[in-house]
């Protein structure tokens, strides 16, 4: 159920027969403009969460990031049936770059912005995940938190061509200050550099997933953030904003947009009470 306050549409998740317990978090931190849009949603055995983090000033970040959202999130509900979770989040992803390709603005002018994307698919106990640009899927088990995507930036390029020898260490340095641009991003038109997971990762019961705009990253170190998800872990929702909140708290002048969704997953009989979902930028 969606509910449009201001210009702001807040998704409120229904509890229903849960299996996945949900936390979101968004933050403006120190921008003029929030242009991370992030979704969530859970029913029965099935549980999909988005972050998008738009790019390209004014409010062009903002018009991507929230197509692109849309755009997944649609098709998610308009599918009778997903046999394939990889080949859906491949095709829709195409889909979604194409849709944040064409978008125009009140001249009828293409924005000429993009977005990253991470999305998660939680069916019974598998989950599946999908990355373009430099936003980030963590999987969170026990003590341990794991990224599973790389991040689609210059860098990448780098490393790579670095280990074919086809540079030098002393290139590699002179090419260095750029290493942060992305390579791939939603919106740049005929996207193929993707990471997802063709055969599903098997969770067990109390695994957690997080997903994130750079933002949190930038801020906190893995360290710090799995410490922050075990410390408040009783209550996604509480953790998701003391996520967001410590990230502020870290880099008061300059703070990123930041977006979080955890997702735990629990076996039936051990489901954890889940307050409602508040703030941020939503679908």
């Amino acid at each position: 159920m969606a509910e449009m306050e201001k210009d702001v549409v807040t998704l409120q998740i229904l509890p229903k027969c849960m299996e996945v317990e949900l936390g979101m978090s968004s933050i403006i931190g120190t921008r003029e403009s929030q242009e991370d849009t992030i979704f969530g949603y859970q029913q029965g055995q099935e549980a999909i969460a988005l972050v998008c983090d738009g790019m390209g000033g004014l409010a062009g970040g903002e018009i991507a990031s929230k197509a692109a959202a849309e755009s997944l999130a649609d098709a998610w509900f308009a599918r009778k049936e997903v046999l394939d979770i990889p080949g859906f989040l491949e095709e829709e992803a195409v889909k979604a770059d194409e849709r944040v390709f064409q978008q125009k603005n009140e001249k009828g002018e293409r924005i000429r912005a993009g977005t990253t994307i991470v999305a998660a698919i939680i069916r019974q106990n598998e989950l599946y995940w999908l990355s373009v640009g430099d936003s980030k899927v963590y999987i969170i088990r026990g003590k341990e938190i794991l990224s599973v995507c790389r991040e689609h930036n210059y860098r990448l390029t780098l490393d790579q061509q670095l280990e074919k020898g086809e540079l030098t260490p002393e290139e590699y340095a002179a090419e260095e200050y750029r290493a942060e641009a992305l390579i791939s991003y939603l919106g740049m038109g005929n996207v193929s550099l993707m990471d997802l997971n063709r055969q599903p990762f098997l969770l067990e019961d109390g695994d957690i997933v997080l997903l994130s705009s750079d933002g949190l990253y930038r801020s906190l170190s893995e360290e710090e953030i799995l410490y922050l998800v075990k410390e408040y872990g009783d209550d996604m929702q509480c953790a998701a904003d003391m996520l967001t909140s410590t990230a502020l708290g870290e880099k008061k002048s300059g703070q990123d947009n930041t977006s979080v969704i955890l997702m735990r997953y629990c076996l039936p009989g051990n489901k954890k009470a889940k307050k409602e979902n508040a703030g941020g930028n939503y679908i």
